[in-house]
């Protein structure tokens, strides 16, 4: 489809919510001050961002270091937000442009500049472009603060199971998604929502692109999902959430999270169910039978010092050998929640693999006023027992150890016209303990050494923002 093709597409979305902000505020009171809302309590924000990532990665058949991913990018997005019209109906609006100032080794896509495919259905893995596209235009729809839809280009913020892929912008769902809030007062509150979504794009591609099975197999028409949370008001909260892609693949997700305090400081702990399970469907499954990550953190504070301690297991039994979050196994083609990250480059999600991570970070400031901003911290990951794959192909007896270690040194803008810029230097050497090629001998998600330097800097900014109230 060429850009003449899209334009209609783009001018009949527009077209339809111009028609819904009119038939809604035609039957909300008329009062001049709530049609003032609109464009009293309207924002425009957006930030600049540049990014640059030196990755190289290791080739086990000439033993030595090859560049992965070497570039240098800028991205900046801009987003106009509304007021409630009546207190009932607002528009967000979203746009972004990213610029390969310079770009080099055998990555591609960088995730972080444009793909030079325009969806994830025609990539062919071999080069970054500028360029512009969208990642939001939504209606917002609210009744009393109890209830809320939203629907169009969106990204899901309720209790669902589905969630976007980010760069340094989210990817984008076309679809509805609505939620409540129920308030018991002491008692505590119930949050519920549901999304139901047919198309979606990852940020770095240009357009949106249907849900596939597995290898780019038969189109799935849909996902959907639905969740809840539940908090006691207590420090103890509750979440589930169900989702699916149509004659495809179900979903599971359950976690518990409660914070105390010991010895006067705060302690949180979480434990989370990930589960999958292919539904009946010709064609290869995914996995054999039910698929499971469990995961379980600690985070602990004491003054300037912030502690993590956090766990994995997998069970991921099938074709494809390690577990993932999302609906649609291909790359790209949709993401799900997971709660667990540790930026040590591998996902700890092969079959079998039990990993595990400690963090420890330090806000400087503590030390001299002349230092506040500036944050650093260190971080280690551990995996092992990782199978292959269940095809019989693969060597069933091999195990897998995996390693990374961290560096983090941050800094935000305390005052001055620049408030709130930051600049992050992320720095990981990820080991793997085992001679085998990228992706290869059935273990889809694992690839060689690697060393990796990425520096982020961002640049908040407000055009103009809501009337203080």
């Amino acid at each position: 489809m060429n850009n003449n093709e899209l334009l209609p597409c783009r001018l009949n979305l527009f077209t339809k919510l111009i028609l819904s902000i009119t038939v809604l505020t035609s039957i909300c009171p008329a009062q001049a001050e709530y049609a003032s809302d609109f464009v009293d309590d309207a924002s425009l924000t957006g930030n600049v961002f540049f990014w640059n990532r030196d990755r190289e990665r290791k080739n086990i058949e000439v033993h030595k270091y090859e560049k992965n991913l070497r570039h240098s990018s800028f991205n900046t997005n801009l987003d106009f937000k509304s007021g409630y019209i009546a207190d009932r109906l607002a528009i967000e609006l979203g746009g972004y442009g990213a610029w390969e100032v310079s770009n080099g080794g055998k990555g591609h896509p960088n995730e972080i500049g444009f793909s030079g495919a325009n969806t994830r259905w025609n990539e062919d893995w071999k080069k970054d472009v500028s360029g512009l596209s969208f990642y939001k235009a939504q209606l917002n729809f609210k009744l009393d603060e109890l209830f809320w839809i939203k629907a169009g280009y969106i990204q899901p913020s309720g209790q669902t199971l589905l969630a976007p892929h980010w760069s340094l912008l989210p990817g984008t769902y076309r679809g509805a998604e609505v939620g409540t809030v129920l308030d018991f007062d002491a008692a505590g509150a119930l949050s519920m929502s549901y999304m139901w979504t047919d198309k979606y794009k990852a940020p770095w591609y240009k357009r949106l692109y249907e849900f596939k099975r597995w290898r780019k197999g038969k189109k799935i028409d849909f996902l959907h999902s639905a969740g809840m949370k539940y908090d006691f008001k207590n420090d103890l909260v509750l979440e589930s959430a169900f989702g699916q892609a149509q004659n495809y693949m179900n979903q599971f997700f359950a976690k518990a999270s409660y914070k105390t305090d010991v010895l006067n400081n705060p302690l949180t702990m979480s434990y989370q169910f990930y589960g999958a399970k292919d539904q009946s469907h010709k064609g290869a499954n995914v996995y054999d039978g039910l698929a499971w990550l469990q995961a379980a953190t600690l985070g602990y504070q004491v003054g300037p010092v912030g502690l993590r301690l956090e766990g994995v297991s997998v069970k991921a039994e099938g074709e494809q050998g390690f577990f993932l979050q999302r609906m649609t196994p291909d790359y790209a083609s949709s993401n799900g929640r997971l709660d667990v990250w540790w930026n040590s480059r591998s996902d700890f999600n092969a079959n079998g693999e039990k990993a595990a991570f400690f963090e420890v970070t330090y806000d400087l400031g503590h030390l001299n006023h002349y230092l506040t901003g500036w944050k650093t911290g260190a971080s280690y990951a551990y995996g092992w027992d990782a199978k292959p794959s269940t095809n019989k192909q693969f060597n069933q007896k091999k195990r897998l150890i995996e390693s990374a270690y961290n560096f983090d040194l941050g800094y935000t803008v305390q005052n001055g016209w620049i408030k709130d810029t930051s600049l992050q230097l992320h720095f990981t050497k990820y080991n793997n303990h085992t001679n085998i090629p990228d992706w290869e001998k059935g273990y889809g998600n694992i690839f060689q050494d690697e060393r990796d330097i990425k520096f982020i800097v961002t640049f908040p900014f407000t055009i103009f923002n809501a009337k203080q109230k």
